[in-house]
């Protein structure tokens, strides 16, 4: 009985052993990158990036994936087809490897699709194997995915797929654009609440002027801006800014710099950030504050006659950075004035956010959930259908701010003109 139960279990782990699709490693070409646009005909127009082994392992020279001097460390494709499946398998009719996905970091859409819809893209990314979940999506301000692709150039990281790596790791350093993952732009779909979002990538201005994207808030001296109106005169010239809203699985709107640091402060996201202001006491001069979450957003929510009631409170910590008038706003009668003014900003920004949300229509913030907890079931939930509800909604923000340091300086006193 002992052999038999021992063979039965060597023969089990000879048949699960599950390598009969593995290939060489200098059999496999990996795919980095991938940018999918509307093409017509309701066709796609994938395009790919590839890395180049002998680059990537420095063995055509240099070191670290230089290769030789001016060699690309990856080529980029774009394919033709009516799905992602049927894109995979021309690409490897041209490749002499075979294509692996596994190892894409991020999935770029251009905004003509985004606005057509991205259903029939997105739900087959999640159920081949080779995907992962912890892809980013980003979407192509006002152009295609595969001119962002090729237009890329990272000027510090040698290698595609570390700049993609690292853009996305220090999103917290502005709050200018989130970290949108596929598992989590995938899940609002199907969800009862909340809805997806993904990041904002385009291309800077080519001659270098500002055009910014909304008015500046009363009080505030930092323009707003998406990749198209910053003012970039050399470097990479794409930019990640901003945040593409999505109602189902279809784009409705879109979030500047400004209004993406305020969506972060609902979801407990927004890490740092500087917030230039208009001096209270001089108002040619400003101030700039070092901001972050002092906690995160107390929300709670009620049903007032059929309409969603949303409190907000929101608490931030600032530190002051500079003080270009002089005036000692170290000392605490001054230094309430910054606060008061900081929390009347971020207070006009937030509403308006979340006004724009309403007015389109998407709920990134997911305020949905606390609405939820109003009802007994999630069938009583569903039935209420806060998604039409929302544009309608009546919110209440409620903004307080303490500058907790001073930078390195105790005081501040004005700078001696000529005698």
């Amino acid at each position: 009985m002992i052999r038999l139960t021992a063979l039965v279990c060597l023969l089990a782990a000879l048949l699960t052993l599950g390598c009969n699709g593995s290939h060489e490693t200098d059999e496999v070409s990996f795919v980095i990158t991938i940018g999918v646009d509307a093409a017509p005909d309701g066709q796609l127009n994938v395009t790919y990036r590839l890395s180049k082994p002998a680059m990537v392992r420095g063995e055509a020279g240099g070191e670290g994936g230089g290769g030789k001097s001016g060699a690309e460390p990856s080529t980029i494709i774009t394919i033709t087809a009516p799905s992602l499946a049927v894109a995979r398998d021309l690409l490897n009719a041209q490749v002499a490897r075979v294509p692996n996905l596994s190892h894409v970091k991020v999935i770029v859409i251009g905004e003509e699709l985004a606005r057509r819809g991205v259903g029939e893209v997105v739900g087959p990314l999640l159920r081949f194997r080779e995907f992962r979940g912890s892809m980013f999506v980003h979407v192509a301000d006002n152009t295609t995915a595969e001119k962002v692709i090729r237009t890329n150039r990272p000027v510090i990281e040698s290698l595609p797929a570390r700049w993609v790596e690292g853009m996305m790791a220090s999103a917290g350093e502005t709050g200018y654009y989130p970290r949108a993952f596929l598992h989590d732009f995938y899940m609002p779909m199907k969800a009862g609440s909340g809805s997806p979002y993904a990041v904002m990538t385009g291309l800077s201005s080519s001659g270098g002027e500002a055009r910014p994207a909304a008015g500046q808030t009363a009080g505030e001296k930092t323009d707003e801006f998406l990749s198209g109106g910053v003012p970039v005169r050399s470097g990479n010239p794409v930019l990640l800014i901003g945040t593409a809203l999505f109602r189902g699985d279809k784009m409705v709107g879109k979030l500047t710099s400004e209004e993406t640091r305020m969506f972060l402060i609902l979801t407990g996201e927004f890490r740092r950030g500087f917030l230039t202001i208009q001096d209270p006491l001089q108002p040619a001069s400003v101030v700039d504050i070092h901001l972050r979450l002092g906690r995160k957003p107390k929300i709670a929510a009620t049903v007032a006659d059929g309409r969603p009631v949303i409190d907000i409170d929101v608490m931030l910590e600032g530190e002051i950075s500079a003080i270009s008038s002089g005036v000692n706003y170290e000392a605490r009668a001054y230094n309430q004035l910054l606060e008061e003014q900081i929390s009347a900003i971020i207070r006009q920004d937030l509403e308006k956010t979340i006004r724009y949300m309403q007015q389109v229509g998407s709920d990134p913030a997911n305020l949905g959930k606390y609405v939820r907890t109003q009802f007994r079931t999630y069938g009583e939930y569903r039935d209420f259908d806060f998604e039409s509800r929302f544009p309608s909604a009546v919110v209440n923000v409620k903004v307080t701010t303490q500058i907790r340091r001073t930078g390195l300086m105790r005081i501040t006193s004005p700078i001696r003109g000529p005698e």
